[in-house]
Parts: structure tokens; C-alpha cells; sequence
């Protein structure tokens, strides 16, 4: 058995899988990351300081191997950024990734501009451009910048079909070759020869299921797959996921535009705001607030086919005097439990919540006991999965396995 475990989220991003991937990756010998692009901001808090992680593996801190995969498009800009805090022999990137070029970050903000009122809400930073030029076939793989067959004209006349041009495409690719020298290879092969000789990987998603391309809020969704079923496709090989992960944050956020069934509207929602820190590590904005959703949950769940959650941020909701958890949605007098009935009408549907006891004032060191020991036992048995993580606070140690 490989023993390979993927950590995916459940919401709409944003749940805290960057600390709960830094938390696991003691128990791995590697650590991949299997989508998305720079538009990603894993945020993990040590002794030694906050460090947030957009390319680089959340386990960059902790002295493992880390693979970034070809479902992953790459901006060398911001790796150059993250790879001074780690040993470069500790990383491998595959060279079939597509990379972030100027053009597309250009092509972002034009196709954002285009939107008008219906703007998505993108970080611009050219990720799903990369995807949909890659299925064009024009963008370049990274080990197409050390091939001298590359040929980037008709790559470049493409984005002049948009008024878009670049002044020194050159010296971007001389830059790009420096930053990736020495990194690249086959990550596809390297997962299998480090199963094959008993090693473990953990495969850490990006974003969150509800904005995955395909199975997500569309339009208002990224430009990857952020499921755990992509790992395989990813990679390339039909390796063994012995176990998934679903972080969800014990209420919701969503950043950008796009509907929002459990939005909270008044005061409370700018309360856990300040509370949580909540505000995007990619761009700062300020993230929507809003209840638990366990509609979008189960189908989350479903779609990951994960039997065990971890529930982050319970220190915020211990300072919360009220607890509301969505159970379902009412369209036009009718109630559902089905996220996927409810989907080509997200914007429309009402939620219906349940009250519980708030576990406000919750002292952690106490253990998982009263309320809270409610609370998760509550979302055990209407999510039936297993509740096996707690996270109260930034730091690895504010974490509990249960």
C-alpha cells in the first residue's frame, strides 16, 4: 500500500489547507502540489514568522521534497520569490508545466475588462489564460524554453490578435531559464519510483471543489480542477489515493464575485471578518462571510469521495454568541438537500439553517468536550464522514487529531 494522502478543500478556497498540509507533511517523504498557479496563497505560521506559499508545496518549511506537477501552470517570478526558502535539490518541477508568461497576465486583465458587470473577479494573474492558451496549443512548457526548436512567433501573434504585445519577450525567457535550471524533470516518474520504494506523497490541492472548472459555481469558478480526482490526470500515472483530506473553515467565505447562498449581510460578517483575517493572501481583497454550508458540503464530499474532514478556525467561531449551520436550500417554496439541483439557480435559493448552542468561550485546553464536542459530532452525522482534525489558531500547535 503507497499510503498516499490528498488534501483538497471543500469550499469555496480559503479553508486553511496550507497549515493543515505544513501540520501532515511530518508523516510524508514528499509533498506535490497538483493544480492552479500563483493564484493560490497557502499560509502557514511558524515560531519564526508568517510565510505564504503560492507555488512552492506547504511543506516548503519543513525540509521535504517537493514536486510541483504538470496540471500546475507556472509563473517563475513569483517561484524565484519562494525559492530562497528551501534547497533547491528539494525541488523538482515537472517540464511538460505551462508557464505564466507577461502575455497572459495582460490577457487576464483584458478578458476582466471585456466582463464589464459581470467581472468573475480574477487575481490577474494570468492563470486561466495559461490553462485555455495551453489547450490552443500555443503556450509554452517550461522545457520548451531550453529547446532551441522553440518557436515563439505564432505564440505572440496570437496576443496581438488583442491589441496585447510585449516589449522584451527575450529577457523575460533568459530570466525564466536562470530561475529553472536545475529544476526540472519527470515528477510523474518520481512519484512512482518513490511509491515503488515504499515512500509517502502528499497531494496538496489549491483552491477550493466549489470553484473547480467543471463541477463548481461556472462561471464564477477557477481555471483548474480542484478535486481530488485530478491528481491522476495531473500526473500523468493512475497512482493509488489511499486517503482524502477535506479541510472546510467551521463557517464559509468566498472571495470575488459569484453566488453565496449562506452570505451573511450585517455587522456579524464584518465581526468574523476581523476576526478571522479575513482577507485573500494572493491579493488582500476582503473575503465574503457567511454560515456553514452543508448543502455545498455533501457535494463537495461526493465529488472527493473523502471520508474525513478537518474543521479550521474554531477559535473564531468560539467568540461568535450564535451558530447557524445551512442544511438546506428552499427554490420557489421547495426545499433540497441536492447542491446540484440547486446549482443553475445558486444565486436564487434561500437558506435553511439550523440553531445550535454556540461553543462560544470555548477554552481548547480543556480538550474536545461540551459544545464543540456537539458541534462536531453534528456535522458527523449529517456530512456521514469522520471529523479527524481540529484546527484553533495559525500555529502547528493549535491543531488536534481526533
Amino acid at each position: 500500500m503507497s499510503n498516499n494522502l490528498a488534501v483538497v478543500g471543500l469550499q469555496w478556497g480559503d479553508e486553511g489547507k496550507g497549515k493543515i498540509v505544513d501540520y501532515l507533511s511530518n508523516g510524508f517523504d514528499a509533498v506535490a502540489r497538483f493544480n492552479g498557479g500563483s493564484n493560490a496563497g497557502h499560509t502557514v505560521v511558524t515560531e519564526n514568522g508568517r510565510y505564504t506559499f503560492h507555488l512552492l508545496p506547504s511543506a516548503a518549511l519543513n525540509d521535504k521534497e517537493l514536486l510541483i506537477a504538470p496540471g500546475v501552470v507556472l509563473d517563475t517570478e513569483v517561484l524565484k520569490d519562494e525559492l530562497p526558502l528551501v534547497k533547491k535539490e528539494k525541488v523538482l518541477i515537472d517540464s511538460k508545466c505551462t508557464l505564466v508568461t507577461p502575455f497572459e497576465k495582460e490577457f487576464d486583465a483584458y478578458i476582466e475588462k471585456m466582463r464589464g458587470s459581470m467581472a468573475i473577479g480574477t487575481t490577474k494573474r494570468g492563470i486561466g489564460p495559461a490553462y485555455a492558451v495551453r489547450a490552443l496549443r500555443l503556450s509554452p512548457r517550461a522545457m520548451d524554453l531550453f529547446s532551441s526548436n522553440y518557436d515563439m512567433r505564432s505564440f505572440a501573434e496570437f496576443y496581438r490578435a488583442f491589441g496585447i504585445s510585449i516589449d522584451d519577450m527575450e529577457k523575460w525567457m533568459d530570466n525564466a531559464r536562470k530561475i529553472l535550471v536545475g529544476l526540472l524533470g519527470d515528477v510523474s516518474e518520481r512519484v512512482l519510483d518513490l511509491n515503488e520504494s515504499g515512500k509517502r506523497i502528499l497531494f496538496e490541492g489549491s483552491q477550493g471543489s466549489l470553484l473547480d472548472i467543471l463541477y463548481g459555481s461556472y462561471p464564477f469558478v477557477t481555471s483548474s480542477h480542484t478535486t481530488a480526482n485530478y491528481i491522476p490526470a495531473s500526473l500523468g500515472i493512475n497512482l493509488a489515493i489511499d486517503r482524502v483530506l477535506g479541510v472546510a473553515k467551521c463557517y464559509s467565505t468566498r472571495v470575488g464575485s459569484g453566488p453565496f447562498p449562506t452570505e451573511i449581510k450585517d455587522m456579524l460578517s464584518d465581526q468574523i471578518r476581523e476576526l478571522g483575517q479575513e482577507y485573500g493572501a494572493t491579493t488582500g481583497r476582503a473575503r465574503r462571510v457567511g454560515w456553514l454550508d452543508l448543502v455545498s458540503m455533501r457535494y463537495a464530499i461526493r465529488l472527493n469521495n473523502n471520508k474525513e474532514v478537518a474543521i479550521s478556525k474554531l477559535d473564531i467561531l468560539s467568540k461568535l454568541k450564535e451558530l447557524k449551520v445551512c442544511i438546506a436550500y428552499r427554490i420557489d417554496g421547495s426545499e433540497t438537500e441536492n447542491f446540484f439541483d440547486a446549482l443553475p439557480r445558486l444565486a436564487d435559493v434561500e437558506p435553511v439553517y439550523d440553531s445550535l448552542d454556540p461553543i462560544y468561550g470555548y477554552d481548547f485546553n480543556s480538550g474536545v468536550a461540551g459544545t464543540l464536542r456537539k458541534f462536531v459530532e453534528y456535522i458527523e452525522d449529517r456530512l456521514k464522514v469522520k471529523v479527524s482534525l481540529l484546527s484553533y489558531g495559525a500555529g502547528r500547535s493549535k491543531t488536534v487529531e481526533l
